[in-house]
């Protein structure tokens, strides 16, 4: 991954950045891209984690775009995909909804092992990004929690690889 790459990141990799005051740096590092979904849950009850709140104007402006996922996009998504995908919370379902329909390069930055479980199966491994290499990229050294780190990643891959999880 390098600076201008396109970066879909959910909703905790986006409090996650703002708690640690990286998210400006990686919004101009990157194009940063996410769906409707997200940006609600970033307001809602998931919110209480940022500190301050990020209004939601500044929040979308600080997007190179924001995607709306429709229930025919979603229906196709779950008639399409394959055996085994998890259940997952709106916002990283709509993010991969989207991400399965693009046909260009990407990364995805989620800290959830159902994503990134969703990203394996659907053969996108190599496009799954901890937090913690996305700001190395941009030369940034973070006090991140423990599951938006590069190792938190490899051992979920790795284990999804052992058919551990």
């Amino acid at each position: 991954m390098k600076s201008n790459d396109i970066l879909l990141v959910d909703t905790c990799a986006i409090i996650e950045a703002c708690r640690t005051g990286c998210w400006n740096a990686i919004s101009k590092n990157f194009r940063v891209e996410t769906v409707d979904e997200c940006i609600v849950e970033a307001q809602t009850g998931k919110a209480q984690r940022i500190y301050p709140p990020i209004p939601e104007q500044e929040l979308r402006a600080a997007f190179h775009k924001v995607y709306t996922v429709s229930e025919i996009d979603r229906a196709t998504f779950e008639l399409g995909k394959p055996e085994g995908v998890p259940e997952l919370d709106p916002g990283e379902r709509d993010l991969w909804v989207h991400a399965w329909q693009r046909p260009d390069a990407w990364y995805l930055c989620g800290p959830d092992k159902a994503s990134m479980k969703t990203g394996f199966i659907l053969g996108h491994r190599e496009r799954l990004i901890s937090l913690e290499s996305t700001l190395s990229c941009i030369g940034i050294n973070k006090d991140i929690k423990q599951h938006y780190s590069a190792r938190w990643l490899e051992e979920v891959l790795y284990n999804l690889n052992q058919g551990l999880l």
